[in-house]
């Protein structure tokens, strides 16, 4: 990246900052990443450590490599690598700070960093040589523990699994503590601090680890389309001619498909899959990024720098992803954030309607439909609906942040 680009982007910086709002609003989504990372720490029925009759097991950490869901695998490797890329990043921000690095150049390579680190770990704890054994699989610790002196753990501070059934605690409402006379539990004694669902779940550890489902929904089909987009809109802006006329004419094509439906679409004839959510978002959502791209690109192509590398014997490959592209991506980060607020309320429309991912996996939408019919469980209506209402609320604060910051017309 050039200085010339270090300095748009601190300029685009200091724009955001002034908008209040957006700027707090990033700063929210902090605390919402984390808390998608560090699910497990918070809740969760496996201990960190059990006392078995003399010897000491660690079934939460090995639960860290054996999870159904990709998602809660890949945010699983990011906690791994979580505290490790925090003292390795901690070291070369310091070196690249005295070396003169600007901070936006830190800030994108530390979270490159993190990144790569949680890949590479995905990938090398697929390998069942390296990933530690599932030795716990098929014992309950909290019921074995439970009136057995010779046992005893060291839970999460919330107790509970996302998809633990206590069939004791059905639709439940917030505050609610089993009898002690129905324990059978060493978890029994806490209470659901936001009540529970119909199949007896924690309604607060549901919401936490559905974080996880709504980030990722989001972040992958928008991450997908805005490729797609990109790339297209680029090729289609510096070349024009056939190959403009071709990516215009499938442009106008994929604007005709409507992704809800679609989606509604290939459930009824596949099953539910978070995979055909975030792909149908993905390759319907590209043609408006698109066509964005392609303008600034008409617009960049001709400009003198352009032609000075061309004149120097720069490629068109290299003219177009080296020098043209980082200059007219603006468009596609603005509307990131608000795509990535759409995808969220489409997954938990598509859960609401019972189409969206396979149960039981914790989704927003999913405790919506709990309550569909009978407004008594007010619990599984107004926590999922303010859950939804702030997160989808902060991506489009930051959206507005970012659009008024890359626009000189509206610089205050």
């Amino acid at each position: 990246m050039s200085d010339t680009q270090d300095s748009y982007w601190s300029i685009v910086w200091q724009q955001f900052r002034k908008n209040r709002p957006a700027y707090w609003a990033a700063w929210a989504l902090v605390p919402l990443f984390l808390l998608s990372i560090f699910a497990p720490v918070l809740a969760s029925d496996r201990p960190f450590a059990y006392y078995d009759r003399g010897r000491w097991l660690f079934p939460w950490f090995r639960e860290l490599f054996h999870v159904e869901e990709p998602s809660d695998y890949f945010y699983n490797m990011a906690l791994v690598v979580f505290f490790p890329w925090l003292v390795l990043g901690g070291w070369l921000n310091r070196r690249w700070r005295r070396g003169g690095m600007a901070r936006s150049r830190r800030w994108g390579r530390l979270l490159g960093l993190y990144a790569l680190l949680t890949l590479a770990a995905m990938v090398v704890f697929s390998l069942d040589v390296v990933r530690p054994a599932h030795l716990y699989f098929e014992r309950r610790f909290v019921r074995e523990e439970f009136g057995d002196p010779q046992r005893w753990g060291i839970y999460p501070p919330l107790p509970f699994g996302p998809t633990t059934v206590d069939e004791d605690a059905f639709f439940k409402p917030p505050l609610f503590v089993k009898p002690s006379q129905q324990w059978k539990a060493a978890n029994d004694y806490f209470p659901h601090l936001l009540g529970t669902d119909g199949g007896g779940r924690d309604v607060l550890v549901r919401l936490i680890y559905g974080t996880r489902l709504a980030t990722t929904v989001g972040f992958v089909a928008v991450g997908l389309y805005i490729t797609i987009g990109v790339v297209l809109g680029a090729l289609a802006g510096y070349f024009g001619g056939w190959v403009d006329m071709l990516i215009s004419r499938i442009i106008e094509v994929m604007l005709v498909f409507p992704a809800f439906f679609l989606i509604l679409t290939l459930v009824g004839f596949l099953g539910q899959s978070i995979y055909i959510i975030m792909v149908v978002i993905g390759i319907t959502g590209w043609p408006t990024i698109a066509r964005l791209i392609r303008g600034e690109v008409l617009k960049q192509r001709n400009m003198e720098y352009v032609l000075a590398a061309l004149a120097q014997g720069a490629s068109h490959t290299r003219v177009l992803f080296r020098h043209v592209l980082p200059n007219s991506l603006s468009p596609a980060l603005v509307a990131a954030p608000f795509g990535i607020a759409s995808a969220i309320i489409v997954e938990a429309g598509l859960s609401l309607l019972g189409f969206g991912v396979r149960p039981p996996a914790p989704s927003w939408g999913a405790l919506l439909r709990e309550a569909h019919g009978n407004y008594a469980y007010w619990w599984l209506i107004v926590f999922p609906s303010l859950a939804v209402f702030l997160t989808v609320t902060l991506f489009n604060l930051v959206g507005n942040g970012l659009r008024d910051a890359m626009d000189p017309r509206l610089r205050r």
